[in-house]
């Protein structure tokens, strides 16, 4: 049979002398190196991980709260007559409230949110030991030691990471301003002031103003103990 230019026979295996199948180097393919055939796969795995982590960390500093500005230096006296300043204090994340034991309003309620947060942060194992409260009162004529320790007894404040703070008045009320809460106090000897909550870093930098109403008032958007705690544990 006839076979065109472009038509070609195809070509047999060549035949050992004993009738095998000859093996022949052009008949053997080596293998490709692992590198070579999996070398692409592992580059776009390693890329798709960097690309990962990146996203990852864009998050994360979405939700990092912003250094407001350094804290003003305070000194002030607990119930147990020990000194405690804004640098003997460093090292832990604080929460600073000004407020008054005699308060008609929203102290009462704002310190009990503490309290559950207290309780929040104890659970993760922080409270004391990387997060301490403050509270400072602006009225220290009747919030006498004796009368703060009854008071912080009242809502359970762990005293190894809940410490309450006095001071002279006048001082105080300039300290709080500093912190941008203002307080005020009429004619009648009745106290008022900002109901927030300063949140300072291990360094002492002011990192948050925490509104306690968005907290202790009712509503759809009442914001829970749990959200203060993790706003918390969010500058550690």
């Amino acid at each position: 049979m006839d076979l065109s230019k472009d038509e070609k026979p195809q070509e047999q295996p060549e035949m050992s002398a004993n009738g095998g199948v000859k093996v022949t180097s052009e008949s053997v393919q080596t293998p490709k190196p692992w590198l070579r055939r999996y070398g692409f796969s592992l580059v776009l795995l390693v890329l798709c991980a960097v690309m990962g982590y990146f996203i990852l960390q864009q998050n994360n500093k979405k939700d990092e709260l912003p250094v407001q500005g350094q804290g003003a230096e305070f000194s002030y006296t607990d119930v147990n007559g020990e000194n405690v300043t804004l640098s003997n204090t460093n090292g832990k994340a604080r929460l600073l409230y000004f407020f008054f034991a005699n308060c008609p309003d929203v102290c009462p309620p704002t310190t009990f949110l503490m309290s559950q947060v207290q309780d929040e942060l104890k659970e993760d194992g922080v409270f004391g030991k990387e997060v301490e409260f403050l509270s400072v009162t602006i009225d220290p004529e009747r919030d006498t030691a004796e009368n703060l320790k009854e008071y912080a007894s009242r809502f359970d404040a762990d005293p190894e990471g809940w410490k309450f703070l006095r001071g002279e008045e006048q001082e105080t009320a300039e300290m709080a301003r500093k912190y941008q809460i203002l307080v005020n106090k009429d004619d009648e000897g009745n106290f008022g002031h900002m109901n927030l909550i300063v949140l300072l870093d291990k360094d002492g930098q002011i990192r948050d103003w925490i509104s306690a109403n968005d907290y202790i008032e009712e509503g759809e958007n009442r914001r829970s103990p749990s959200d203060m705690a993790k706003i918390i544990k969010s500058v550690l």
